[in-house]
């Protein structure tokens, strides 16, 4: 799943070619395969191995601190 915040990609020359194609064409199942592969797949990939701050481990922090772990 995405995290929801700002990202950037870039498309290469076929992908903006693609991407033309699709639009003159009004080729809606183009659009839907051009999205997953060229959208979301690549900013899934850029997501992918970020750290992370130390702050959002998630979970009660307070208990944890109590608990020693």
């Amino acid at each position: 799943m995405l995290e929801i915040r700002k990202a950037a990609i870039a498309f290469d020359k076929d992908e903006l070619l693609q991407l033309e194609r699709i639009v003159t064409d009004d080729d809606k199942r183009g659009a839907l395969i051009f999205l997953k592969k060229s959208v979301y797949d690549k900013i899934t990939r850029s997501q992918r191995g970020k750290l992370k701050s130390h702050l959002d481990t998630g979970g009660d922090v307070v208990e944890r601190f109590r608990t020693g772990h």
